[in-house]
């Protein structure tokens, strides 16, 4: 799958306002602009955490089963439960940075409606506008495909405290891989919508920038 490299944050240059009465909506505007762009790192960020803690879950688990102690399981004392509970918590981090993305937008949304403004790259804005939706969109689909998935790791390790035989472990590892592959088929998607909406950025920031 795709590298996720952390991207080279865009400045969002401030709109001057000089010469001109201040404007809520202008204002409004412009800080959502900025905060979809830090949303937007956030969710880089989060999801490459989670794709480190995935790399890292396959050594803990086998550390685990060499431990040879069905308890290791059944209490969750197993090290592959931390990594669970982490990527969990990663997830919620992207549910809430994709919600907070999502208002950013709504605020945008309304800017628009309101009319043309000569102080806003309203053309520009609107594209934004549109692909934030789309990311936000993708975002939810994996955090809700990601959520299942992390439930049944999880009822797959907590069996193993109780059924551990060639069988049920051949199974559910296949289980488990068939899930994550879902789950990184999404990743493409996601891969592909946040190029797209660092390039809306970079276009209101350029808009930004000439008319200042």
């Amino acid at each position: 799958m795709k590298g996720w490299v952390q991207t080279v944050a865009i400045t969002i240059c401030a709109i001057s306002l000089a010469g001109c009465s201040e404007s809520v909506s202008i204002e409004d505007a412009t800080s959502s602009v900025v905060e979809i762009e830090n949303e937007k790192d956030n969710v880089i960020a989060y999801i490459n955490d989670i794709l480190a803690q995935e790399e890292g879950m396959l050594e803990e688990f086998e550390e685990d089963l060499a431990e040879n102690e069905a308890d290791l399981f059944s209490t969750r004392d197993a090290q592959v439960f931390t990594n669970l509970e982490e990527r969990e918590s990663y997830l919620a981090a992207i549910n809430d940075a994709a919600q907070a993305m999502q208002m950013e937008n709504e605020i945008i949304a309304t800017v628009l409606e309101d009319g043309d403004s000569e102080e806003l790259p309203m053309d520009e804005l609107e594209q934004l506008n549109e692909q934030t939706a789309s990311l936000h969109n993708e975002l939810n689909d994996y955090v809700e495909t990601y959520g299942s998935e992390l439930q049944t790791q999880d009822e797959y390790f907590s069996g193993l405290g109780e059924d551990s035989d060639f069988e049920f472990l051949a199974d559910g590892i296949e289980t488990v891989n068939d899930a994550q592959e879902e789950a990184h088929q999404l990743l493409e998607n996601i891969h592909d919508e946040l190029l797209a909406t660092e390039n809306a950025l970079e276009d209101v920031d350029t808009l930004e920038e000439a008319s200042a």
